[in-house]
């Protein structure tokens, strides 16, 4: 399944995503939410971003930001795409 908007990972099981669009490449990450216990220093990275590819895991995500406003549409206009 493809992420359909920039998310808040809330809670989450075994999730892994393919964020290749985002660095030009295939590159697999390991996704934890936050209500793993974890804080921010041990979890930097709780975003689910536009267009990745869910591999694995389920979970729960709150929306923060959808079309022009998400990180994919924000690196395209600085590309000039």
């Amino acid at each position: 399944m493809r992420i359909p908007a920039d998310c808040f990972l809330l809670r989450g099981t075994d999730i892994t995503v393919d964020e290749a669009i985002y660095n030009n490449g295939y590159q697999t990450v390991v996704k934890k939410s936050l209500s793993d216990g974890n804080n921010h220093r041990d979890n930097p990275d709780p975003f689910l971003l536009s267009r990745s590819l869910v591999l694995t895991g389920s979970g729960r995500a709150v929306i923060l930001a959808v079309g022009k406003y998400t990180r994919i549409s924000k690196q395209l206009e600085e590309e000039g795409l």
